[in-house]
């Protein structure tokens, strides 16, 4: 019986995901690079290889991703190709196993009522139905996030079988830190978990922390490192810090109120915010939490880092203040009127459906019309690889979803360079073609306005109505560039 609810709501949430894949991705083509490595994998070509021209300045991405992802997408390349549908769904397969894990990290804590709550909460949250059609590292993190706290939490210090479970607590941190490099805050809270719970390095963190090495030395020797390739986008300043305080608590209680507006969401803000205070206050006697913990070091990597992605980077944090909330309603209806506590949980989750619901009214569910699910760019491609050659450069903004699905060498440039710069930058790059497109979201019209100023060196080779593909003629400072290779 009490693996009957919890089971019957998982499956509910995992049909819901499923039945609402969409087809097509959003613009930003952080998934084609994933997608780049898994196919590499599968047919044994160089891991960074990935068609990809990166370039410091560009700051679109670093120059290849940590290995984990594409493993575990590389299975799904293999048996269905280079199907969005088929990744999707196991975006949904791994939420659903994170919601498992984080119902058995609160056990303790929270009575079933209100751990069922906290899993209908985050299974049916907008935002985190949204992440399962973008192929993100997102779910797969926050997977490994709530494992590896779980781990730490319950792994059993003194007994003989310790070691076994500092194993396993190396290889969840590995599989966090190599599926994200965020990951790298879980080192630092597993090492402030010790510090402040047992005043000492423990030796199952030490053998953990031994195993997370070893792996991540592999992972290095075997495909390399993407460390390097983030210094160019890692630039610390004061006002990236001043945007980050602002837009990650909007970002969070977007969540709650499902990003919806009026004085409703403001009334549901008022309710969550002085159940969260309350379940803080509750708990803040009990000691820390591996997830706590956890959390401490990755708010401090989140708030440093220069650029924004809204609620993505502050999901790890999303089931914590969750959490928090049920803590406070729990207490309070404990205190005021134990008898209708499962009534009270009731309550605030109707009242959470409303704003939940609302956004699901304004919701398409249909075809996302961006990137491979808009004709005019799926055309596109099919020219590409009709007119261009294998050795030919492509320059164009979403550059990873056109090398992925066209197998040409494409880069892509900085948006906030000067009109010249760009032109400069695909001259050194002996680019043969430049792509533009009328789409606002694909580069905010930067490209068009380097062919307005250079149409003399261009030739139009094909358009639609999205999309003008340029051949680059060549000039006399690039024959002779290609007379001294």
């Amino acid at each position: 019986m009490f693996l009957f609810f919890p089971t019957v709501l998982l499956l509910a949430i995992a049909i819901f995901q499923t039945a609402t894949v969409r087809q097509g991705h959003i613009w930003g083509d952080d998934f084609a690079l994933y997608i780049g490595h898994a196919r590499n994998i599968v047919e044994h070509r160089p891991y960074a290889e990935t068609r990809f021209l990166w370039d410091s300045a560009s700051q679109v991405s670093p120059k290849m991703y940590p290995p984990v992802f594409p493993l575990l997408l590389a299975p799904v390349y293999r048996f269905f190709g280079l199907n969005l549908i088929a990744m999707k769904i196991e975006q949904v397969l791994f939420f659903v196993v994170a919601l498992a894990i984080i119902y058995r990290l609160w056990r303790r804590e929270l009575q079933m009522p209100y751990r069922l709550a906290l899993i209908a909460i985050i299974g049916f949250s907008p935002h985190f139905w949204a992440a399962k059609d973008n192929v993100l590292s997102d779910i797969p993190f926050f997977l490994f996030f709530f494992t590896s706290a779980v781990l730490v939490e319950f792994a059993p210090r003194e007994s003989e079988k310790w070691w076994c479970w500092a194993v396993l607590v190396g290889l969840a941190l590995y599989f966090s830190t190599g599926t994200r490099t965020a990951g790298i805050a879980l080192i630092a809270g597993l090492v402030l978990y010790d510090l402040i719970k047992y005043r000492t390095l423990t030796r199952l963190t030490a053998v953990a922390l031994a195993v997370w090495t070893s792996l991540l030395m592999l992972q290095t020797r075997i495909v390399g490192s993407g460390f390097a390739s983030y210094q160019g986008q890692f630039r610390l300043n004061l006002q990236s810090i001043k945007v980050n305080l602002v837009a990650y608590p909007r970002a969070v209680a977007g969540f709650w109120v499902a990003s919806t507006h009026g004085w409703f969401s403001f009334l549901v803000l008022a309710v969550v915010g002085i159940l969260g205070l309350t379940g803080f206050l509750v708990r803040r006697t009990r000691g820390i939490t591996s997830v706590e913990a956890f959390l401490i070091p990755y708010a401090a990597l989140v708030l440093l880092w220069p650029f924004s992605p809204g609620i993505r980077l502050a999901f790890p944090f999303i089931p914590w203040l969750a959490f928090l909330v049920l803590c406070g309603l729990s207490a309070l209806t404990e205190r005021f009127a134990p008898r209708y506590s499962t009534i009270a949980v009731c309550v605030l989750l109707l009242t959470l459906s409303v704003a939940f619901l609302r956004a699901y009214q304004n919701t398409d569910f249909g075809k996302i019309r961006q990137s491979t699910g808009l004709p005019e760019f799926n055309e596109l491609c099919g020219e590409v690889r009709k007119q261009t050659r294998q050795q030919d450069v492509l320059v164009y903004y979403r550059a990873r979803a056109l090398a992925l699905y066209t197998d040409r060498s494409v880069t892509s440039y900085d948006l906030h360079a000067a009109d010249e710069e760009l032109w400069q930058y695909s001259q050194r790059v002996h680019a043969s073609y430049l792509i533009t497109s009328n789409l606002p979201e694909v580069d905010r019209g930067r490209s068009e306005k380097v062919v307005a100023k250079r149409s003399s060196a261009l030739e139009l080779a094909y358009q639609n109505a999205n999309f003008k593909l340029y051949r680059i003629l060549p000039t006399a400072e690039t024959v002779a560039s290609y007379a001294r290779r």
